[in-house]
């Protein structure tokens, strides 16, 4: 199953690469997708910029990337379709950005068992994850010194046999596709530069915060408050955010950073 990545420079022959070591593990396919910034400073999981199918059909990527258009900037918050598959409401990658592991989930396990799937808006998410199919998944992380989230899903559609249990050789094997991936995708199809286009340099926790909470209509004052800092350190904060943005102020700032990936839309789940 290896595979010299030094001689795959287009995106077909990296799906082809790819699809083959899953294919020899007993996988349908899967997707692998970039989140520049992987946690919000409510704990969420950051927007999926870029994603790449592997043998998943176009529909059910539409579906599961439901956010897309909003980071292109054709939309507002308000303005998204209200359907299951919102990846806010994707209790997977809630769980994946806390690991650094692969894991497996079963779908039919993931309905039943109310630990996984917390609310209405998780449960919906898993049914109609089901609805296209999927019936297995080994998600695999991989972060990076950025604040990233690279993850790879390796997925059993319905058809497929069940998959066995994979031994930690056969996991490290799976995680070394993934940092492969992102290699390639960091190299070949530029999705870090992609990820902070507009930006001077990545945006520290602090100034994510900073950034977070304007977001939500709170006053300097206010977010200081929430931190536990100087207002005149929120307004530090928020001045080299806007800085490395571009922006013309806070307002501006913001806007940019919802069309980066590095906050998503307010939505209670």
């Amino acid at each position: 199953m290896a595979t010299d990545w030094t001689g795959v420079t287009t995106q077909a022959a990296a799906e082809e690469a790819a699809l083959e070591i899953l294919n020899g593990f007993g996988f349908s396919g899967g997707a692998f997708s970039y989140t520049p910034a992987s946690r919000l400073p409510d704990g969420a999981p950051g927007l999926i910029k870029c994603a790449m199918p592997l043998n998943l059909d176009e529909r059910t990527l539409e579906n599961w990337l439901q956010h897309a258009h909003l980071i292109a900037g054709q939309a507002r918050p308000d303005e998204l379709p209200d359907v299951p598959l919102n990846q806010q409401y994707d209790p997977i990658r809630r769980q994946m950005i806390t690991r650094l592991k692969p894991k497996h989930f079963d779908m039919e396990q993931l309905v039943r068992d109310k630990r996984e799937t917390r609310n209405v808006r998780n449960y919906q998410w898993v049914k109609a994850l089901m609805a296209f199919g999927i019936r297995e998944s080994y998600s695999v992380p991989v972060f990076s010194g950025y604040g990233e989230y690279w993850s790879l899903a390796a997925l059993r559609y319905e058809d497929a046999p069940r998959l066995r249990a994979f031994a930690d050789e056969e996991l490290g094997q799976l995680h070394w596709l993934a940092l492969n991936l992102a290699q390639f995708c960091i190299e070949h199809l530029k999705w870090r530069q992609i990820g902070t286009e507009k930006m001077r340099h990545a945006l520290y926790p602090r100034e994510l915060e900073c950034l977070f909470w304007a977001a939500r209509g709170n006053t300097t004052g206010e977010t200081a408050d929430i931190l536990g800092l100087q207002v005149e350190t929120v307004r530090k904060y928020i001045k080299l955010a806007n800085a490395k943005l571009n922006a013309r102020n806070t307002l501006h700032a913001v806007a940019i950073a919802y069309q980066l990936g590095y906050l998503t839309p307010q939505t209670d789940i």
